[in-house]
């Protein structure tokens, strides 16, 4: 039963990852359960964009992109893997003349296929279905809302439906706070569709939203017959926690709008910032509720009542996110209630220090936010904490930077914190101070690094013993620390000794690579190992064995609170080291993961000597298909990716020879 868990979680990790590079493999599931990210203000919207039965999600936030997620089909709750190809070419020269805040589906043209709107800063954007239901491919339409956008502002919501039954999509525009010469935000505008279904041409007409008022100082309109009586219902989430609900008392072709105090009184009203839209998410045949927040997540109401009596009951594991709830996400990993696996702390923007046990194992990561004992204990604002056994009494304690350049220490007696304010009152570092430990000269103790605001203000203390720091300008000389860095030490290539990895603000990781020893580190900067590897801005990462592989993998916090997993495809494990470790006893190929695979799959195998070895893939018939390895290799266990996206789909073979040792296993491709 353990093997078969161990290996659904590996399956489920890779469906919904991608290989970042042939390093590491982003695996979105870890913090993200349904595979869906998410980012600050988010605007859920589903459609079955690639018309094989089943929901597709589109994301709208803050961030520089739409984004879109593919459905792996009809579960409750589903699963989703992140597409990257669809709508890809919106953003392909660039975010300039972009729009990525509110995106929906709709079929403008009357042609059987999903359209894209997507709403934001210029306006509303569409784009025209040109390929097929099965196979979309957009064109962006440069007037269907040339009239309209000059009437709407900079933070346009769009919603679309057939409001006076004449056969095509008429508009109404929730309106937001602009950045640009626009409406009053919190209202809404009318545009009645005055062509043929073929040919939208919306023209302003506000007798479709005659009574609704102004909401406050955003409007976000959701279209939906939620009663089943054949006319559309009109629910606004809006800035502030609670929904505003217009049943139709009208008709079909001419609505009129009134208040429903009702229908969502039992929806929570603590999160801030309401994006609503409706989907039957459990195939049951009526709409479930579905908003984003401020925060980025997403909240599922399902809907347990009847076809023409809707009753929304909160569901709260469908868009499960692990997250900080607002800003500046900090990564210290460490086994804090020694239960064999890796807890998480991070840092937020209050100062607070945020606390997520790993619930789960040393194999299958899974962290819950609980912030006991930890709640009492915070920095300056954006606090940056780390675990260190600074007292050397086998107990993690805290070191915590922040904003004010200073550093706050906690010392753990026994699960209860108290501070020392004079251990680490020598640190002078400038603002921003993120501070990280190892022990650089391999003499037993701590040593400490301290990234800085400015690069050339970050500062190196030398531990002499017993906690007496001595500051060393020498250790890091040649190193051009970048301004706001956040630094990690940390033994990422698994050889030994520890390594250097430094976080940009402008969203990258530089890695430095130890090229001397424990006692005298030499950094040789190494480009490549973390090529491809970005997020948004300012990434703080932290390494440990997270899967049970004897790998570090990578957890990276970032900005926008975000957390993202990478497993570690390229450290050498079991091989005689600086640690002593073990050479494997015999030659081993083991099966591929995923397997089933679609498009790539990666295959380990484990050398118990150095020696010449062979890895080929070959088709049903015998053919050989690739090589991957060809090469002499030292004894150690190794991973390898195989990327099939040129292949079709059926039954591989996978072969591998060393010396006389040869074992074959069969893969199955599945597009």
């Amino acid at each position: 039963m353990k093997f078969i868990t161990q290996f659904l979680f590996i399956i489920l990790l890779f469906i919904t990852g991608n290989i970042n590079s042939q390093n590491w493999l982003k695996i979105d599931s870890v913090f993200a359960v349904s595979g869906v990210t998410v980012n600050n203000f988010s605007a859920p919207f589903f459609g079955d964009i690639d018309n094989d039965g089943d929901l597709d999600l589109l994301i709208g936030s803050n961030g520089d992109k739409t984004e879109l997620f593919l459905n792996n089909g009809k579960d409750f709750p589903a699963t989703f893997v992140k597409d990257t190809s669809i709508i890809s070419f919106i953003y392909a020269g660039g975010i300039q003349g972009t729009n990525s805040d509110y995106p929906c589906w709709v079929d403008l043209d009357n042609d059987g296929d999903l359209d894209l709107v997507i709403g934001g800063y210029n306006g509303l954007i569409g784009y025209e279905n040109i390929g097929s239901k099965e196979e979309p491919e957009y064109l962006k339409l440069e007037s269907v809302f040339a009239s309209v956008n000059p009437q709407i502002g900079g933070d346009p919501k769009p919603a679309f439906a057939d409001l006076d039954n004449d056969g095509d999509v008429d508009l109404i525009v929730g309106i937001g706070e602009s950045f640009v010469a626009g409406p009053a935000p919190g209202i809404t505008l009318g545009f009645r569709n005055n062509e043929s279904s073929q040919n939208p041409n919306f023209v302003q007409d506000n007798s479709l939203v005659t009574g609704i008022p102004d909401i406050g100082l955003n409007a976000y309109p959701a279209l939906a017959d939620l009663d089943n009586d054949n006319d559309y219902d009109l629910l606004f989430g809006r800035d502030g926690g609670s929904l505003y609900f217009y049943k139709n008392t009208g008709t079909p072709s001419q609505p009129v709008w009134t208040r429903d105090y009702a229908v969502f009184a039992s929806v929570e009203s603590s999160s801030y910032w309401k994006n609503p839209t409706f989907a039957d998410l459990d195939y049951d045949n009526d709409l479930d509720l579905i908003y984003g927040t401020s925060s980025g997540a997403m909240y599922v109401h399902k809907n347990i009542g009847y076809i023409m009596n809707p009753i929304f009951q909160y569901y709260p594991n469908y868009f499960k996110v692990i997250k900080l709830n607002g800003n500046g996400a900090s990564v210290s990993l460490a086994d804090y209630d020694n239960d064999g696996d890796y807890d998480l702390l991070s840092g937020i923007w209050t100062g607070k220090i945020i606390y997520f046990k790993n619930a789960g194992t040393n194999q299958k990561p899974e962290f819950i936010q609980t912030n006991m004992p930890f709640s009492n204990l915070e920095g300056s604002s954006y606090s940056t904490p780390v675990f260190v056994d600074i007292d050397s009494d086998g107990d993690y304690d805290i070191v915590t930077g922040g904003l004010n350049g200073k550093l706050s220490c906690y010392i753990n007696n026994s699960g209860s914190f108290t501070a020392n304010a004079t251990l680490f009152g020598f640190v002078s570092a400038g603002y921003s101070s993120v501070p990280t430990f190892a022990d650089l000269d391999d003499d037993g103790d701590q040593d400490l690094l301290v990234g800085s605001e400015t690069g050339s203000s970050y500062r190196f203390y030398e531990n002499k013993g017993s906690n007496v720091f001595e500051e060393n300008t020498t250790m890091f000389a040649g190193i051009s620390f970048p301004n706001y860095s956040s630094p990690k030490l940390a033994d990422v290539d698994n050889d030994g000794d520890i390594d250097l990895v430094v976080g940009r603000i402008s969203g990258s990781l530089d890695f430095y690579e130890n090229k001397g020893n424990k006692q005298k580190p030499e950094w040789l900067k190494n480009n490549d190992l973390f090529a491809g590897i970005s997020v948004k801005q300012s990434p703080n990462a932290d390494f440990a064995d997270l899967d049970g592989d004897r790998k570090p993998d990578m957890i990276v916090g970032e900005y926008n609170g975000n957390f993202t997993f990478y497993k570690n495809l390229f450290a050498v494990t079991d091989v005689e080291n600086e640690n002593g470790g073990l050479t494997p006893s015999e030659f081993v190929l083991n099966q591929n993961y995923p397997n089933p695979f679609n498009p790539s799959t990666v295959i380990s195998y484990s050398l118990s000597r150095e020696t010449k070895v062979s890895l080929k893939v070959y088709n049903i018939l015998g053919v050989e298909i690739a090589t991957l390895v060809n090469t002499n290799k030292k004894a150690g266990s190794y991973d390898v990716r195989f990327d099939a996206v040129n292949l079709p789909s059926g039954i591989y073979f996978l072969t591998l020879t060393a010396d006389n040792f040869s074992q074959t296993k069969k893969m199955s491709l599945i597009k």
